[in-house]
């Protein structure tokens, strides 16, 4: 938040423009100068962020000097001290962290109260809804400027939080150009910051309006020509600005806007129709707007004469002959408005195509609150209860109808409908319930912990499970088992030991994945090695297409997408982490299992990169081709030149030229750039080396055939070419790529680098203890069979320790990625991150330690491609490296680990 709002008051305003009109570049230190535009429409509206767009906290400074009893001024006294040169104005220039900010604020603060003051209120302010809060009116303002084809920018003094993102609590999505003072090393009021502002929008100075609430700011703009509205209140400061443009800036309907020009309907013929429908007969024009918000038939808000309608038509164009069939929804609303259910009266069905080009119907329009996000943000709880209250009593009322009575027995397929996966799709209801339940049960954790002691918990959430030790095979973890196997248990609450916890859907995908495995994986094995040993090892096995095939026809692909990132199920199978957590583990016992079942790296990391945050266009080109196993992809971040375990090194930069962005960088160990599947390089550089540390990269979808990509060599680990995708070494020379094909957007890469690591390393650790478990059974087998010095294997002692020691680290590692798949479900991937940090530290380190037992235990053999165990090492001891060394790791957790104190 930029504490520069904290001069919203009068006495605030008049004390710092006294400090700082003499560093005013110009020494326009004069009256107010109003410049009218000579006759020239405008054409952009620039705003101030913070006293203009929402609230400035300058009355809760004050009111915090009077209740800590701190002698009122001294914030303003503290932020206006050293002017130009002072910590403040250094800090929203970006000159300073905010740990020297406020370090030296802290200081400058207690020297003007004579007291040792904590400046901790800051926290408060910066995280506070009501001052983060956008005024709805200029909400509106900015709509219904964007809506008449004017620009709106946004020209703000602010700065970078802790987190390394500047401050900016607004939709970006408002303005057409974002101009930050933290971001361009400028200030308010300073004239570059304003030139800088118009160039980018392409505007004279004539053709703009700025609102802002501080003086020597207006003045400033003023002098360069530009029109400025001083804004003491948002409500009056629209009424001026509308005046100005000349033009309505306030929505009397909610959530309306003009209609949009490819969805115009004739109003002449609808006035008629509707005149003749209603037998109005008092004159006045017909009033239009079209609803901002839903989707698939356009709706629009209508008002004749008193009466208020909303009508629902088909689209133009042509239309498959079961689509968008309004004529259902009349029917429906008017049945079950005849049978009490709360909804609009529908007044006519118009199957004329006449009247407004498409057919159409008529309800009553009813005033009301749009909330389009269900969690329902910024109410109280009472008021949150009452609308679930109300939405369930709603719901009920639905399912409650009489079909018979209502005159809709005849409406559908009974017991049969149109989509094959229905009766699947009719089970998410008890899905929803039981992830309802879950939700219920860890707030009631919350709640039994703060009861009294003579009000004991009676299950703490690391009861789940009962232990059970049963026999043991591959492939069949049963020695844990929930005490209930319903499938609330393998919901988002739940923490799953074993398979058998598993709700039973997810349970017999587990069994049907087991089952591919064994007769279909295993016994591919040997020609999928040869493949990978002979001449033609740089292209695809036919035998792995096959499989896949296979494996895609009895519903065994994409199964790694978590449902909090998919939760519509459009990609994937919507498990939860630890759902999935116990497949992936299965996978993991192949080499050649995760691609066959579309599950492998680096694709599963894109791919949730793509769904995550990429735009539709960059869906429908890329996501879908890997979804649908077409096309592979890679991901080029590490490089040879520096140490990429600290990802700030990278060199290799992206510099926009004539429309496009242009790479230049030399990467290395990018796997899977070999394969002549590759469409897609998921890279990652530079486009600003003196923004702040975390805001420097940034990430592009460079497609396979662009000019200018070198593949130098292929790389080996311990002699493994990991042929077909292998792993490149690669020059990117002027390698120029569509602008559009950036994700998120600019200095967003450490962000995206984040969000797409986090279910991977859950990956890549069950794959672990899966391959850990099949070389521990190996060598159990391996142990049985062999002979030396006059008794089997078995009974030596030290192959002996070897098991146990094996398996007991696999059930710690198991235990603990487990625990951070449950965490990451629960409460998010960030509030993982200590446990996805120590599970990076101890997977690769357990499963290389178990791999080698098993390769001792079989002697030389144990090194041959002859048994998967020497790729299995090679694999393990990678992925020490491939996320992350391990020291940085144990670093991270010894830091998390200081931070909760003794």
């Amino acid at each position: 938040m930029c504490i520069r709002w904290l001069l919203g008051s009068s006495q605030l305003q008049r004390a710092w423009r006294a400090a700082s009109l003499k560093h005013l570049p110009y020494g326009h230190q004069g009256t107010r100068r109003w410049r009218h535009s000579g006759g020239s429409t405008y054409r952009a509206v620039i705003f101030d962020m913070g006293g203009v767009l929402i609230p400035s906290p300058g009355k809760m400074a004050a009111e915090w000097e009077v209740r800590n009893h701190i002698p009122s001024g001294t914030v303003l006294k503290a932020l206006s001290s050293g002017g130009e040169n002072g910590p403040w104005m250094k800090f929203m220039r970006a000159e300073i962290t905010i740990e020297d900010f406020l370090q030296e604020f802290r200081k400058l603060c207690s020297e003007i109260s004579k007291t040792d003051m904590s400046v901790d209120f800051f926290s408060f302010l910066l995280t506070n809804e009501q001052v983060v809060k956008q005024f709805p009116v200029m909400t509106e303002a900015i709509t219904q400027i964007r809506a008449k084809g004017l620009q709106t920018a946004l020209l703000s003094n602010n700065f970078f939080l802790p987190n390394g993102k500047s401050f900016l609590p607004l939709d970006r999505k408002q303005f057409d150009v974002v101009v930050e003072s933290c971001l361009e090393g400028i200030c308010k009021p300073d004239p570059r910051i304003y030139k800088l502002c118009l160039e980018r929008l392409g505007r004279k100075p004539s053709e703009c309006i700025l609102l802002e609430d501080l003086g020597p700011n207006l003045k400033a703009a003023a002098s360069l020509g530009i029109h400025t509205i001083k804004v003491n209140d948002p409500e009056t400061a629209v009424k001026e600005l509308k005046t100005l443009l000349g033009f309505t800036l306030r929505t009397v309907v909610p959530n309306t806007r003009p209609v949009r020009k490819t969805m115009e309907i004739p109003k002449d013929s609808l006035e008629k129709y509707l005149r003749d429908l209603l037998g109005i007969q008092t004159t006045g024009p017909l009033e239009l707007l079209q609803f901002d918000h839903g989707q698939s038939n356009p709706t629009y808000y209508i008002k004749l004469a008193n009466q208020q309608m909303v009508l629902r038509k088909k689209p133009p164009g042509t239309l498959l002959p079961s689509a968008h069939a309004v004529e259902r929804e009349f029917r429906i609303m008017k049945a079950l408005k005849n049978a009490g259910v709360p909804v609009p009266k529908v007044l006519d069905l118009c199957e004329d195509s006449r009247i407004v080009g498409t057919p159409f119907y008529v309800m009553e329009y009813c005033s009301g609150l749009t909330y389009k996000d269900p969690s329902l943000p910024g109410l109280e709880p009472s008021q949150r209860q009452a609308i679930y209250t109300a939405m369930n009593r709603v719901l009920c009322k639905i399912h409650s109808v009489d079909l018979k009575a209502t005159g809709l027995e005849d409406y559908g397929k009974h017991g049969q409908a149109s989509s094959a996966t229905a009766e699947q799709s009719g089970k998410l209801t008890e899905f929803m319930s039981n992830l309802a339940w879950d939700f219920a049960v860890k707030e009631g954790f919350r709640v039994f912990k703060e009861m009294p002691p003579t009000k004991p918990l009676t299950r703490s959430h690391h009861t789940w499970a009962r232990p059970q030790f049963l026999p043991r095979t591959l492939g069949r973890r049963s020695y844990v088992t929930s005490t209930d196997s319903s499938p609330a248990h393998a919901s988002k609450g739940a923490l799953v030991f074993s398979p058998e916890g598993l709700s039973p859907p997810v349970r017999e995908v587990y069994q049907r994945l087991k089952q591919f495995i064994e007769r279909h994986v295993y016994p591919a094995e040997p020609e999928l090695q040869s493949h990978q040993a002979s001449a033609e090892r740089w292209t695809p096995s036919p035998l792995v297409e096959d499989l896949k095939e296979k494996a895609k026809a009895e519903g065994l692909w994409n199964l790694f997408l978590p449902i909090e990132t998919d939760p519509e199920r459009k990609y994937g199978a919507g498990l939860t982490n630890v759902e999935y957590a116990h497949l992936c583990e299965l996978m993991g016992t192949s080499l050649y299992a995760p691609e066959i079942f579309n599950c492998s790296a680096p694709d599963t990391g894109n791919m949730e990169v793509l769904v995550r945050y990429g735009t539709e266009e960059q869906k429908a080109r890329w996501l879908t081709p890997l979804l649908e196993g077409k096309a592979r992809s890679c991901f080029a971040m590490t490089e040879p030149q520096v140490a990429s375990s600290d990802a700030t090194n990278i060199e290799s930069s992206i510099r926009e030229e004539d429309g496009f962005y242009v790479i230049n960088g030399h990467k290395w160990w990018i796997s899977g750039i070999l394969d002549p599947r590759c469409q897609l390089c998921v890279f990652m550089g530079k486009t600003d080396p003196h923004a702040p540390r975390h805001q420097q990269q940034s990430v592009l979808l460079v497609p396979m055939d662009t000019p200018g990509i070198k593949i130098i060599r292929p790389l080996t680990v311990y002699g493994l070419e990991d042929a077909p995708g292998g792993h490149g070494e690669v020059l990117f020379e002027k390698v120029r790529v569509p602008k559009e094909n950036m994700v998120l957007g600019p200095g967003r890469g450490f962000e995206i680098a984040q969000g797409r690591l986090g279910p991977g390393r859950i990956h890549h650790c069950m794959r672990l203890i899966g391959c850990s478990e099949r070389a521990l059974a190996l060598m159990k087998a391996r142990a049985k069979s062999r002979v030396a010095f006059g008794k089997p294997l078995v009974e030596q002692g030290t192959i002996l320790a070897d098991i146990a020691q094996s398996r007991v680290e696999i059930e710690q590692a198991r235990l603990l990625v487990l625990k951070a798949a449950h965490v990451m479900d629960v409460a998010g991937n960030k509030a993982a991150a200590l446990d996805i940090a120590m599970i990076k530290m101890v997977a690769p380190s357990m499963a290389s330690r178990v791999i080698d037992r098993a390769i001792q235990a079989f002697g030389a053999a144990g090194l041959s491609n002859d048994f998967p165990l020497a790729q299995f090492f090679a694999g393990a001891r990678a992925l020490r490296f491939a996320d992350g060394p391990d020291e940085v790791h144990r670093a991270a957790v010894a830091k998390m680990e200081l931070k909760h104190g003794l």
